[in-house]
């Protein structure tokens, strides 16, 4: 388990040092004044001695091996994430106040749309080629086609324009401040984000658990006159969850870059609606950080699950214990 748990951590170590390179690289190439990184990020106006002394600080002039040697630095040890000009304060102070923000939205939307996914993909698969099975199989192929805005739009004109059911601008109420404000004003963007991984979790999850019931060890629990119910969810649903676990760690990275369509559209102040300003306004500094962020939360989350495996499968650890 130590050297699984070793490698997996080496390859989260190449993942994130690989994108957080690349990022910063394509941001100094997409400049607007290549070369001189300062005044892109500070702008026209700004003053030559100003322009210097961010260069000089941040080292933005010196080769990219360095900046990027800096950059991280100043993540890892200084906790200095670097200044945006266009909002005129530390890059740390942004994300502090937006980031919670946007992991409650995630968190939100995968466990939504685990809880829809799973009662309809064992329902599918208990009643497979039945007419529930086809049509719930289409609707779940549609959520799986369409895109995040096209929803987004769809919710908005339905529930806010149409019905008047929820505020037209959501507002950044935690749950500890107000847990009904916070309930409404996160339950569009959290439905924006929630149905298209509910229906690639059912139909993952459907495909697995059909299957698992045609396992000898089902035939043996029907044979024994297990009920169905126990069948379904102590036994098939148990084996077939490793799919379902796999697709939770895949989703999470497609759900945080949905959430800068859902923050945008619904007016949610979060990381994906100050990451669209960011590139905007060519603030390199922040678009690194939440890159970062955004990495480190992805692959953390994937350990994670990775090591949830053993939990569920004692053959996992059987093969981890082996190694």
């Amino acid at each position: 388990m130590r050297s699984y748990v070793l490698q997996r951590l080496a390859q989260f170590l190449i993942v994130f040092l690989a994108v957080t390179f690349g990022v910063m690289v394509l941001l100094r190439l997409g400049l607007d004044a290549p070369g001189d990184p300062a005044r892109s990020m500070l702008g026209g106006f700004a003053s030559q001695d100003l322009i210097d002394a961010t260069n000089a600080r941040y080292h933005l002039t010196s080769n990219y091996f360095v900046q990027y040697f800096h950059w991280l630095k100043g993540l890892l040890v200084d906790q200095d994430l670097g200044y945006s000009a266009s909002n005129s304060m530390a890059v740390s102070t942004m994300i502090g106040r937006r980031i919670v923000t946007t992991l409650l939205l995630g968190f939100y939307a995968i466990g939504s749309g685990l809880l829809l996914a799973v009662p309809l993909a064992v329902a599918q698969a208990y009643r497979r080629d039945r007419w529930f099975d086809k049509s719930s199989s289409f609707v779940t192929f549609i959520f799986v086609s369409v895109p995040s805005i096209v929803i987004a739009v769809f919710l908005k004109w339905l529930f806010v324009d149409t019905f008047s059911l929820f505020p037209r601008i959501a507002d950044k109420v935690y749950p500890w401040q107000d847990p009904w404000e916070h309930a409404v004003n996160f339950a569009l963007p959290t439905l924006t984000l929630a149905l298209p991984a509910a229906a690639v979790f059912s139909r993952l999850l459907r495909g697995e658990l059909v299957l698992t019931l045609q396992s000898d060890f089902i035939g043996l629990a029907r044979a024994k006159g297990m009920s169905p119910r126990r069948i379904l969810w102590r036994h098939a649903l148990r084996n077939s969850a490793f799919t379902c676990l796999t697709s939770v760690g895949v989703q999470l990275g497609v759900v945080l870059g949905g959430a800068i369509i859902a923050e945008t559209f619904f007016d949610l102040d979060g990381m994906g609606l100050l990451l669209i300003t960011a590139v905007l306004t060519n603030d390199l500094f922040t678009v690194q950080s939440i890159t970062a962020l955004l990495v480190i939360t992805v692959v953390v989350a994937n350990l994670a699950i990775d090591l949830l495996y053993s939990a569920i499968d004692p053959r996992v650890r059987l093969a981890s214990a082996l190694q």
